[in-house]
Formats: structure tokens, sequence, C-alpha cells
């Protein structure tokens, strides 16, 4: 009977633990309640710690990460920063040094080429030692050069049918359309240039531009590219062209009084007879209108004197040439 009724309390025990109604009656109850109670808070404690500790462990690592992770970003921004400086230094080298100079900007609807002389085998002010150094610019135009003779039969003398094809859906022919848009300075041959010598111009060109064109979209971007290098030279070209008095060259030769018939003195100043030609006086020493001058023959030097080394004698030497003299002396009066 003791041991059954052991097992009624244990078996009351289990009961009371694993629900969570209040209990109602003995002791025993309320220490298993208690004791479950004080085992949940313990695992709650321990489960909430672990968490934190593993939220902790991984807060550092991505911190770490993202921070390393920000300075490889940073360190490869300025390495892509030095080799786009070093890009464009090397690409304004291979500019300058580039010789065939005739490289195109690019083509329009009408097959026209443009040319920028200023980007192939010179700096774009022109070279430092040339004549115009001081003008600033070296052309200052775009160089437009009509279409080649295969172009322009293919695309804009075309057959009569493709004419008639093409008035009826445009109104005009490719020639006609040609000579509207371009005005009284149309080129048609290859041997026919014109040129655009203003900025105005300049932007004028580059709004006509189609980009939906595969000629045209590469001429805007490279006229777009060079367009602030390209209207400054313009600008440079205008005031060249056009000096104002400040800027006037006054080297015209003075007038003279004579007492013979009045002469006529021309007072133009001409810009050219401002330049000096300073690259042959540093390098030959004389224009190339000038005869070279006669170089005196150098002195020559006279010889130094040869030198003699004094023969000095040592004691023995001297002894040894005596005892022979006397050597000599004493064969002679020796009978």
């Amino acid at each position: 009977m003791t041991g059954a009724e052991e097992e009624v309390h244990d078996s009351m025990e289990d009961e009371v633990i694993d629900t969570d109604e209040d209990p109602h009656q003995g002791r025993s109850l309320r220490r298993g309640l208690d004791r479950a109670a004080e085992r949940k808070r313990k695992r709650e404690a321990e489960q909430e710690k672990k968490e934190k500790a593993e939220a902790e462990a991984k807060i550092p690592k991505q911190s770490k990460q993202f921070t390393k992770l920000m300075k490889d970003i940073r360190k490869k921004e300025e390495a892509i920063k030095d080799c786009e400086e070093e890009i464009a230094i090397l690409d304004n080298d291979l500019r300058e040094a580039d010789c065939p100079r005739t490289r195109v900007l690019g083509k329009d609807r009408f097959w026209n080429r443009y040319y920028w002389f200023e980007r192939n085998g010179m700096p774009y002010a022109g070279l430092p030692n040339s004549s115009t150094a001081d003008a600033g610019y070296a052309n200052g135009c775009i160089w437009v050069q009509g279409p080649d003779d295969l172009e322009r039969e293919g695309y804009i003398d075309m057959k009569p049918d493709w004419q008639n094809e093409y008035r009826m859906k445009f109104g005009m022919t490719v020639p006609e359309r040609k000579k509207m848009e371009e005005g009284p300075t149309s080129v048609f041959t290859a041997h026919q240039w014109g040129y655009i010598e203003d900025s105005e111009a300049l932007d004028s060109l580059i709004s006509w531009l189609d980009t939906r064109g595969i000629n045209e979209v590469k001429l805007h971007k490279e006229l777009k590219l060079y367009r602030d290098r390209i209207a400054r030279n313009m600008e440079k070209r205008k005031e060249y062209l056009n000096p104002t008095e400040e800027k006037s060259v006054d080297s015209g030769p003075k007038r003279m009084s004579t007492r013979r018939k009045e002469q006529h003195v021309d007072h133009t100043a001409h810009r050219c007879l401002s330049w000096h030609n300073q690259t042959a006086l540093e390098d030959l020493g004389h224009l190339h209108s000038d005869q070279p001058r006669a170089r005196k023959p150098a002195k020559r030097a006279a010889p130094p004197p040869p030198v003699f080394e004094e023969e000095r004698q040592t004691r023995s030497e001297a002894k040894g040439k005596k005892e022979k003299g006397l050597g000599r002396q004493g064969s002679r009066y020796n009978f």
C-alpha cells in the first residue's frame, strides 16, 4: 500500500508539471510547479544568452568583412583614377605623334568627310617653335571634303528608278535634298573642299546631325568630344586674323626726310616682319638666307718641352765606376 501511494503522488506531480493550470492542493504540487518554472526560466535565459552571443559573434565578422570590402573598393577606385590619368596622357602623346594627319572625324548622311587637323600629329595649338606659335591655334577650322566617286554614284546619283522611289517617299531626289540642306556651299566631289570657321556653325552642325544613322552617330560623338577645343581654336583664329590696335604690329619702316623727290613709304604693319627665326639662330648660328660665318682656325698649342729625368746614381754604382776607373789606370801604368 505504501508503494502504491508513492506511485500515485509521482503521477500527480507529473500531471501538475505538464499542465498550466494553477495547483489547488498539496504542498508537493507547489514545489513541483516552482521547479518547473525555474527550469523554464533557466532554459529561456540560456537560449536568450546563446542567441545574443551568436548575434554578437556574427556582427563583428560582418563589420570586418564590410570594412575590408570598402577599403578594397577605395583602393580600386584610386587605381582606376590613376590609370585614367595615365591613359589620357598616353592618348595625348599618341595623338601628337600620329604621323598620318588625314584621320577623319566622321561622315554625314551625304558622305561628306570632316577633318580637324589639330587632332593628329601636333599639339592643339600647333608646334611651340613654329612661326605662328603665339597665335594659339594651328588651323582653327573644320575642313569638309565632298563624297568620293564611288559613294556619290552609289548613294547620291542613284539609278532613275531609285530616284523616283525616293521622290515618291520624300518629295525630292537625293541630290536636291543635298543641295537644299547644305546651301550654296555644297560640295559634290572629293576634289571640292569647304570649311567651318566659327563656333555657331559648329553648334548648328552638331544639332543637324541625326544620331539614328550609323555614320552620323560617330561624327556626332567626335564633334561633341572635341567641341570645346575646336571652338577655342576658332576664337583664337578670329583674334589672330582681326587683331585689335593694342595687339597690332608696328614694325613698318620709318619715314625718312630726303632732299630729293618725295618717296612713297608704306607704313602698313605686316605680321610676318615681327617674326625671327630663332630656331635657325640657335641651331646653326645664322639664318638660312645668310652665309655661315667663317671661323678662324684655332691656334695649335705648342708642344710641351721634353722632360728629362735626372739620373741619380746610388752609392754602390758610383763606387763600382770608381774602382773600374782605377783598375784601368793600374793596368796602364803597370810594367
